[in-house]
């Protein structure tokens, strides 16, 4: 018989599995990618389809979430970000600003840089709410995990981060050929701690 911790290993490996490239066949195309989970835990897995930066998430034939027009999804992950027992959906995506509508009290310039970001939601009664969502990073992600890395029991972000290059005013993109490294972020309460980069 499985016990409830070897489970759960073996779901998070079957999402990571199934959190494959799939190619369109045309040349030169973006990658686009496929995962299953149950993030709400009722019994009926959702469909994550990401294809031309857009991330759609289905129940069925019912569409519950689809990327906003202003974000440039990269990639995501399903996992259990901040240990609370049940999946995230996490996402990597492009967007102009680093706040929403309501800024710090100290920000009064602009705020129209084109960055980074990581966004944490979970699914809840059909909504996928936010539960965290970072202003711009200071490193880009190029790839990103979710796992317990040292064995204490609680996942950790393992994200391969490099640098920005400037494109145009204001708007940035990741140049993976500079100074790359890979960081471990740890969930703590509100918002990640970084463990090290290694």
């Amino acid at each position: 018989m499985v016990n409830a911790p070897n489970l759960r290993k073996i779901f998070v490996l079957v999402l990571i599995l199934l959190t494959i490239p799939l190619f369109s066949g045309a040349d030169d195309s973006a990658p686009q990618y496929r995962a299953v989970g149950d993030l709400d835990g009722n019994g009926r897995t959702e469909d994550y389809f990401l294809a031309d930066a857009v991330l759609t998430v289905k129940e069925g034939t019912r569409l519950l979430w689809k990327s906003p027009t202003d974000y440039r999804v990269d990639s995501f992950v399903l996992g259990d970000i901040d240990n609370d027992g049940r999946d995230n959906l996490v996402i990597s995506l492009w967007k102009e600003g680093s706040f929403g509508e309501i800024r710090p009290f100290w920000h009064t310039g602009e705020d129209t840089g084109y960055k980074n970001h990581l966004f944490v939601y979970a699914l809840q009664e059909d909504t996928f709410k936010p539960v965290w969502c970072s202003s711009n990073l200071d490193r880009p992600i190029l790839t990103f995990a979710i796992r317990d890395v040292n064995g204490d029991g609680l996942n950790e972000l393992i994200a391969e981060e490099g640098e920005y290059h400037k494109v145009a005013v204001e708007r940035y993109a990741a140049y993976s050929d500079g100074n790359v490294r890979t960081a471990v972020w740890q969930w703590q309460e509100w918002g990640f701690s970084l463990q090290e980069p290694i």
